[in-house]
């Protein structure tokens, strides 16, 4: 059953100050699935602990699986609904509050990630990267744009770094090279590509390292990954938000960047030389 049927099922039986927050989320599951807890629970008219009682009483151990499961059922309706979403809740007239909800999902976002985000687990990658023969970045569909960031910025600081847009025949000669001594960086989020899935369980038989950038512990990539980098996407835009996806994408070419060799800063201090004189980039 999904979350929206159980709490109308709930709906009778609850207290009266739960009600009155059941009711609006009932009525307002996009702002469930984007906003944080304190600004569903001022526009409601309930205090913020309301609402994570409402969310423990529909067996939730806190409101982040409560909203996760709104923004599940969102992106369950397709991306028609999210636009009817956006047309319902923002009209002409309130373009500014078009922005600041937007700006407000990216915030969480990116609070998400400083919160959740393991300097071990960074430290694993980098780890795995150095050791590396090569390091593949593989992403197809919504990811395509940032596999393509991290090969052009990634490779200033990881010279063996190939994207591999998934799906496409080069990209699967180029997988079929995949060996035990490389690492594997795969980026998914949903709706999901089954070509980025199929290319992690070549990487997994394989025995690479398998790393992934996705949106949610239940992600399909998760179980062929070695490593798991959560990148929330929520957002009243009608497609999952990727800001998450790339501060992640960023920190981890940072790190990489941090802990490389002698060898690696030559190469870069070259590599910005060669730019100043080429002439193809105007000067800052």
């Amino acid at each position: 059953m999904k979350i929206d049927e159980k709490l109308t099922q709930a709906l009778p039986s609850l207290p009266r100050k739960l009600a009155v927050a059941a009711r609006y989320v009932l009525d307002n599951p996009e702002r469930i699935a984007v906003d944080s807890m304190r600004s569903v629970a001022q526009a409601c008219g309930v205090a913020a602990p309301t609402m994570q009682r409402l969310a423990q009483h529909m067996g939730y151990e806190g409101y982040d699986g409560f909203r996760q499961d709104f923004q599940k059922l969102l992106m369950g309706r397709g991306f028609g609904a999210r636009v009817d979403a956006l047309r319902s809740t923002f009209q002409s007239d309130s373009l500014a509050k078009l922005v600041s909800h937007m700006t407000e999902a990216a915030q969480n976002n990116i609070a998400e990630v400083a919160a959740h985000l393991e300097p071990k687990e960074v430290g694993a990658f980098v780890a795995a990267v150095r050791r590396s023969g090569r390091t593949y970045v593989i992403g197809a569909g919504s990811m395509y744009w940032a596999a393509g960031m991290i090969e052009a910025t990634g490779r200033l600081a990881v010279p063996d770094l190939v994207s591999l847009p998934a799906g496409t025949v080069a990209a699967s000669e180029r997988i079929s090279t995949i060996s035990s001594s490389d690492t594997v960086l795969a980026l998914g989020i949903a709706p999901y590509c089954a070509q980025t899935i199929d290319a992690m369980q070549y990487a997994r038989r394989a025995s690479a390292s398998v790393y992934a950038i996705t949106d949610r512990p239940s992600s399909p990539l998760a179980p062929y990954a070695d490593g798991l980098f959560l990148a929330p996407t929520a957002s009243p835009h009608y497609f999952p938000s990727a800001i998450a996806v790339q501060l992640v994408a960023e920190i981890l070419l940072a790190a990489c960047a941090a802990a490389s060799g002698d060898a690696s800063r030559h190469r870069l201090r070259q590599l910005d030389e060669i730019r100043r004189s080429s002439g193809a980039y105007l000067d800052e």
